[in-house]
């Protein structure tokens, strides 16, 4: 028997990759002629940019390159300096299909990083860092749904947060900061740099979005005294996408991923006022969710025919939250042996983040790996590291159970020390990305109906059947191949369980 139904559809995200592979980055460093001897490496560190990703005859290809960033203690002042050296690294990988819209994820983590000096100007330097890739697409799901009177059908309400926007757009981002009114700028020692979004619109087909560019610089102000200043500047930047399926009603979940970025110093001989000079990538990624009411078959069965329904699991997601939440952190660093007599910089290297549903919502935590640059009692440079852990529940995400786009970073640190070898530390963490609520519900995914086995008709003038308490009328309107609505207003029962036990009249059709 041919069986009509209704068209119904809705999408989700698919994931087409979801992997890491290990990139090796070996530096055999010298010292340019500019630099001083070293006496000894405070810190080494390996930072991953990503200059290119793309997805072509099912190879997703990313190039780029790490700069390993070697901040040492100089002989002869005893002052802090650096080296720097850029290695490219270049990773394909393989993806099963190529769908004809998708977006490229990807992040990097650095595992390790080893420095030996074979000489005061030759380093050996071997790290290794993990460089993550997604690729997502859009898949469309259809719901069965039979119409007409050819079967009874039970029908089950759900919310569903159809994925109506998809879109990626790159960009660079530019600016010149004037340094007029701030300590000479000698020699750039390292720098920090993150990017979140502040605000979004959306209007038919364009994703307006407004965005902050934070920049921490550490740097050289006098090269003879060593001494050493900090800059923090907030950059602006708004970028309209044009984004297909967006509008006023979607609720939009943007990822703003910072690629690569390049600091210059421009000291203009004619100028009096030094600049730098910031060019930063940037990737957006936008999912843009509707949700609404519908209804799906969840079982069925013919009245006239011996019938066999089928069934699948159907994912949904049900909500969707944009999530930006800021909360305090209160650490402490502490040194092993001798005394702090000042603190240079404090700075979060890295922020891990991990989320598991709890109690009805979203638990945020990780490990934020905490820097400090300061001096000891004999005025000479020091470099401690400490692991702090952290957990934090989303308040935005209650109910969900997953995080799109995950983002931790420390948005500012404070500190003062609280006495000769420890530093009290507060650390603003911002968490950002997308939460959804998953579902998982059994759908009817077919029925057959098998015409040459008709049902035979019941020869009782009156069928009475005593239903024990919280059994199912379908299931007993099943069984005696009535309808559902007609056993209810037969029994005067208008839900799906009975509420107590008692005798019920079947109705004949």
């Amino acid at each position: 028997m041919e069986i009509n139904s209704e068209n119904r559809s809705f999408v989700t995200e698919l994931v087409l990759l979801d992997t890491v592979a290990e990139q090796l980055a070996d530096v055999d460093l010298t010292l340019p002629d500019y630099c001083p001897d070293i006496e000894k490496i405070l810190k080494c560190t390996l930072t991953p940019n990503i200059q290119t990703k793309s997805l072509s005859g099912g190879q997703l290809q990313i190039d780029g390159f790490c700069t390993v960033n070697v901040l040492y203690i100089e002989k002869e002042r005893k002052t802090v300096r650096c080296c720097e050296q850029n290695v490219n690294f270049s990773q394909s990988f393989s993806v099963r299909d190529t769908p004809e819209n998708y977006a490229v994820v990807t992040r990097t983590k650095p595992e390790y990083i080893n420095c030996r000096a074979l000489s005061p100007r030759r380093l050996v330097i071997r790290g290794a860092f993990s460089l993550y890739a997604k690729v997502i697409a859009t898949d469309k799901t259809n719901i069965f749904m039979p119409s007409g009177d050819q079967l009874e059908v039970l029908k089950k309400s759900l919310r569903i947060a159809d994925l109506k926007a998809f879109c990626q757009e790159q960009f660079t981002f530019s600016e010149e900061i004037s340094a007029a009114d701030k300590p000479a700028i000698e020699s750039i020692l390292y720098s920090k740099l993150s990017a979140n979004i502040t605000d979004s619109k959306a209007v038919s087909g364009k994703l307006m979005i407004n965005g902050e560019i934070n920049l921490c610089l550490f740097y050289l102000s006098g090269v003879e005294s060593g001494e050493t200043s900090k800059l923090d500047y907030i950059l602006p930047f708004n970028q309209i996408i044009d984004c297909e399926g967006v509008d006023e009603n979607t609720i939009n979940l943007i990822s703003c991923e910072v690629m690569s970025y390049d600091l210059r110093l421009k000291n203009d001989m004619l100028s009096e006022k030094p600049a730098i000079a910031v060019d930063v990538k940037l990737c957006l990624t936008e999912e843009g969710y509707l949700s609404e009411e519908t209804q799906i078959a969840v079982d069925a069965y013919s009245l006239d025919y011996a019938s066999q329904p089928r069934f699948e699991n159907l994912k949904t997601v049900s909500e969707a939250v944009p999530v930006s939440e800021s909360f305090m952190e209160k650490l402490s660093v502490s040194v092993d042996s001798g005394k702090i007599s000042k603190i240079l910089d404090i700075f979060a290297e890295d922020v891990t983040l991990e989320t598991v549903p709890e109690n009805g919502s979203l638990k945020a935590g990780g490990r934020i790996n905490l820097c400090m640059l300061a001096l000891d009692e004999n005025e000479t440079p020091m470099f401690v590291e400490r692991i702090c852990e952290y957990s934090h529940v989303l308040a935005s995400a209650e109910g969900c159970d997953s995080l799109i786009f995950p983002n931790a970073r420390a948005a500012g640190i404070s500190y003062r020390l609280s006495d000769d070898n420890a530093a009290e530390i507060r650390c603003e963490l911002k968490i950002s990305g997308g939460a959804l609520k998953n579902e998982v519900n059994r759908a009817l995914s077919g029925i057959e109906v098998f015409e040459d086995q008709p049902l035979e008709g019941d020869s009782c003038a009156l069928t009475l059947y005593f239903a024990r308490r919280g059994e199912s009328l379908w299931e007993i309107a099943k069984a005696h191949k009535t309808r559902l609505s007609l056993l209810q207003a037969e029994n005067a029962q208008d839900e799906l369980a009975t509420e107590r036990a008692g005798m019920l009249l079947i109705p004949k059709i």
